[in-house]
């Protein structure tokens, strides 16, 4: 039997869905063609869960974001210990200054 649509799987398969079948995200940019891998819990932590095609990614090397694939992976077992994945190491709240003028 054939293999179904990427996608129409990725308009309906989650972020927790890809987590509890130990699948992996694969984030390509097809401009500087850099291939990042994350993990779905990762992602989890600071998005809500939405279906994998509406995930949104802005590439590091070139800062576009109109070119880059998000696939899903299920990795072998002689890749666990040796595939690169980008893992969540910290989350940073930035503060920045609103200013408004205002008359003395």
């Amino acid at each position: 039997m054939p293999e179904m649509n990427q996608a129409k799987k990725l308009s309906r398969w989650s972020l927790t869905d890809a987590s509890a079948v130990g699948h992996i995200l694969v984030v390509r940019c097809g401009l500087c063609n850099t291939t990042r891998r994350f993990l779905p819990d990762d992602i989890l932590k600071i998005r809500r869960d939405t279906t994998i095609n509406r995930l949104k990614f802005i590439c590091l090397k070139c800062n576009k974001r109109d070119y880059m694939d998000v696939t899903v992976y299920k990795p072998s077992s002689w890749e666990i210990g040796k595939l690169p994945i980008r893992r969540l190491a910290d989350i940073k709240d930035v503060r920045t200054p609103v200013w408004r003028d205002e008359t003395l």
